[in-house]
């Protein structure tokens, strides 16, 4: 009989530790998964806190691009006035 809640206390006992190595080891793996998250947060943090600025930057690069277009597109306009007037000299110089 002794032996028997000597077994039974040994095999609870060697449960026990088996079950605090295992929350030991999981302890573990949460540390490390906190460590990368704390790491991610911060890259991120750096990242948004940067991102203002870079959209700034974009929105008046798009704004500088359009007006420079719509500049080109002018000289365009002007250029073709230009040949046809070209053109149309050319054809009453050709009559006379």
């Amino acid at each position: 009989m002794i032996f028997l809640i000597i077994s039974v206390n040994l095999l609870i006992t060697l449960l026990n530790i088996y079950i605090a190595i295992r929350i030991w080891q999981l302890r573990g793996l949460i540390a490390r998964i906190t460590t990368i998250l704390i790491n991610y947060e911060s890259y991120f943090n750096v990242l948004l806190r940067v991102a203002p600025t870079v959209i700034y930057q974009g929105q008046s690069n798009i704004c500088q691009a359009r007006h420079r277009y719509q500049l080109l597109q002018l000289q365009t306009a002007q250029i073709k006035q230009l040949i046809w007037l070209l053109n149309q000299s050319y054809r009453i110089w050709q009559r006379i």
